[in-house]
This record gives structure tokens, C-alpha cells and sequence, in this order.
């Protein structure tokens, strides 16, 4: 399992040999997966940090939107261009970056970037995160049951 969210998110867990890693299957389909205080969510093919993790988030760029778009993040709307008030680099499409509202600056959603980091900081406007993990959503309700 280890090996599978390591190739499917692009990162490396380095997990000591004494690591503790669990499952609980919460509906037939959703996994929450534990390695020492990091959680993550595997629904078929997708694997996403749970936002209850700060630990799992922090391995993760993150990209900072104004008050604005919060609401809408909420909703499930991808992320786009004019909300955002800064990131940080992620590099090519297809990763998973954090997205923290600008205030307090916590974790409100989880995306897959659309366009590379430098591609986004030469737009005005468009979609640039796809909104795959918000608080208040499905995976977040299902947490609450393990």
C-alpha cells in the first residue's frame, strides 16, 4: 500500500521500519489509509491527503486563495485563477496541491493542478487546481464514522 500512494501521488513517505500503518474502509470503495499520523483517502484509482492530516498535507505545495472563492471551493468548484493569491511551485500538470485559505491560512481543499506552476503564473484567468477534497465533503463526512 505504502508503494501504491508513494507512485500514485509522487512523493516519498519515508516511513521508519517501525512505522504503524492501518486501513478502514468506511463504504465499499473509500479507504482512509494511516501510516504514523498520516491519513490518506484511496477511492479507486484516486488517492488524496485527508485534510484532518496536517502531517499528510505538509508533504505537499500548497496554493493560498483570497476569502472570495471559499465559499465556492466548498461547494466542489475547481480552483481558478483569480482566486488565488499565491503559491507555491508544484511543477508540471497532474499534481496534488494543498489549497489554504489566506487568512488563517488552513487547509481548505485538495487539487490536482490542471496547468504547470509556471503556466498559472502567467494567467488571469481560467481553471488551475481540480477540486478533489474539500472540507464538508463526502470523504470528510466519512471520516467521522472511523
Amino acid at each position: 500500500m505504502t508503494q501504491s500512494i508513494e507512485s500514485s501521488l509522487g512523493i516519498k513517505l519515508n516511513l521508519p521500519r517501525s512505522a504503524h500503518a492501518s486501513c478502514e474502509e468506511p463504504e465499499e470503495g473509500v479507504v482512509f489509509v494511516h501510516f504514523d499520523g498520516r491519513v490518506f483517502v484511496k477511492a479507486g484509482a484516486v488517492v488524496v491527503p485527508f485534510l484532518g492530516s496536517a502531517e499528510a498535507l505538509s508533504l505537499f505545495p500548497s496554493a493560498t486563495v483570497d476569502e472570495g472563492a471559499i465559499r465556492f471551493l466548498l461547494n466542489g468548484a475547481d480552483v481558478m485563477r483569480p482566486g488565488i493569491r499565491g503559491f507555491d511551485a508544484w511543477g508540471e500538470p497532474g499534481k496534488t496541491v494543498v489549497v489554504k485559505e489566506e487568512r488563517k491560512g488552513r487547509a481548505i481543499a485538495v487539487g490536482m493542478s490542471l496547468v504547470s506552476s509556471d503556466e498559472a503564473k502567467g494567467m488571469s484567468k481560467g481553471p488551475c487546481l481540480k477540486n478533489l477534497h474539500h472540507v464538508g465533503d463526502r470523504y470528510w463526512g466519512l471520516f467521522k464514522k472511523v
